[in-house]
């Protein structure tokens, strides 16, 4: 029994290694903004998306907003142009439906069927892509 008992225990430290690996950690913010800013500012976010040629005005190059701003990352001003509360001309209006409704804080209900919070889970996902676009910055 005991032989048993040491296989058993052998064999399950062997496959611990597996186990004990880091599961891949999700870059939401990444994600968000691949998903519904790059097809113009690129995956780069240098201004060179596949709608770039089409469009009348340039993309900005959403890596040098702090360059631009003084070495500080224009939180707010981001914040505002994702939700709505500024508006760009280049974007559109908020009908538009690479836009629409999806980042309007008061809009979260078109987007979430859950019993959570859903203007929060508007703003965290709008707060994920702010975050990452100041982890791209050029230094």
């Amino acid at each position: 029994m005991r032989t048993v008992a040491i296989a058993i225990v052998m064999s399950v430290a062997s496959q611990l290694p597996a186990f004990a690996q880091k599961a891949k950690v999700e870059d939401v913010g990444r994600q968000a903004y691949e998903v519904q800013c790059s097809i113009c500012h690129g995956l780069d976010a240098k201004g060179n998306g596949l709608y770039t040629p089409s469009l009348k005005v340039a993309p900005s190059d959403l890596t040098s907003l702090s360059k631009k701003n003084g070495g500080v990352f224009p939180v707010d001003r981001i914040a505002k142009v994702i939700d709505g509360r500024t508006q760009i001309a280049a974007h559109g209006s908020r009908d538009m439906p690479i836009w629409g409704k999806r980042w309007a804080v008061n809009a979260a209900e078109h987007y979430v069927d859950a019993p959570y919070d859903q203007e929060a889970y508007v703003r965290a996902q709008a707060l994920s892509v702010i975050d990452y676009l100041n982890r791209i910055q050029q230094k």
